[in-house]
């Protein structure tokens, strides 16, 4: 059985990520904006079986989860996962005096919670101090993915990177493209100098290279994958650490390929370097 990831969308216009296995299938995210783009994004993504188990929220800003994107999660009858702490924020920002007398919502708590044959661990990230934010441990037999988006300091979060097998994290901006478009709100995101440096530390604490690493949430006016791509690949020369992994950058506005995150040791014996494989 296999381990497969997805960035459905991926931008401040909107986040949604499939995390699956044979048996199992779970968003991280789904802020869509309307109705129709909603329906559209997870059909596009998944067919015409919208067969969804849960769809796991970060945090409350729109381009995570909205009252939209929550109906259509609704008549789907998908199970929404927020933390404990977020709920009232969620029934205040989204639910627009609707009763969402249906909506399967369910908290969590830091202790973590499964959902299927996936064991999720959620871990709090430095973000916007109004919205409590949460990235995710997901494992999965002996696999491990990381999903981290929306934070701006990664000192008290190495620990949750090493030894992944597949990461997908935060590269909002570039800072002289940020000095050009200055944006308030962009001191709470990730710059890609930083995302290099966490990556670099996470490697080097790590007994073996993630199969693969994808850059995500990129700022449309203040980065380019092209340029993210190149800050995190320059910061593995400058800090001396090799660059053993696939490196990814998610699209905005469309969907990435998929990537097979499979077992680590069972391809190395079978002679591949890695067990990482991505299909479009």
């Amino acid at each position: 059985m296999s381990l497969h990831f997805k960035s459905l969308r991926s931008s401040s216009s909107g986040n949604c990520l499939l995390v699956w296995t044979d048996r199992t299938r779970v968003l991280i995210d789904c802020g869509l904006g309307s109705m129709k783009r909603t329906r559209e994004v997870l059909t596009k993504g998944l067919g015409d079986q919208l067969d969804i188990d849960a769809a796991v929220v970060s945090h409350m800003h729109t381009d995570h989860i909205g009252h939209y994107s929550l109906r259509v999660l609704d008549s789907l009858g998908v199970e929404v996962r927020v933390h404990e702490s977020c709920l009232s924020q969620l029934k205040a920002k989204h639910f627009n005096g609707r009763g969402f007398c249906s909506l399967k919502l369910r908290p969590f708590a830091d202790s973590g919670f499964k959902v299927g044959d996936l064991n999720f661990q959620a871990f709090e990230v430095p973000h916007n101090p109004l919205y409590p934010t949460y990235g995710f441990v997901i494992k999965y037999k002996s696999r491990k993915v990381v999903i981290a988006t929306d934070f701006n300091d990664w000192d008290m979060l190495l620990e949750q990177f090493v030894d992944s097998d597949f990461i997908f994290v935060e590269s909002n901006h570039d800072m002289k493209l940020l000095a050009r478009h200055f944006n308030p709100n962009s001191r709470f995101h990730m710059p890609n100098p930083e995302v290099g440096k966490l990556l670099c530390t996470a490697r080097r604490h790590s007994r073996k290279p993630p199969q693969a690493v994808m850059l995500g949430h990129l700022s449309s006016i203040r980065n380019r994958p092209d340029i993210a791509l190149k800050e995190v690949e320059s910061s593995f020369e400058n800090y001396g650490v090799e660059l053993d992994f696939p490196l990814l950058a998610a699209p905005r506005s469309e969907a990435s390929g998929a990537v097979k995150v499979n077992n680590f040791a069972k391809a190395c014996a079978g002679g591949k370097e890695s067990g990482f494989t991505t299909t479009s």
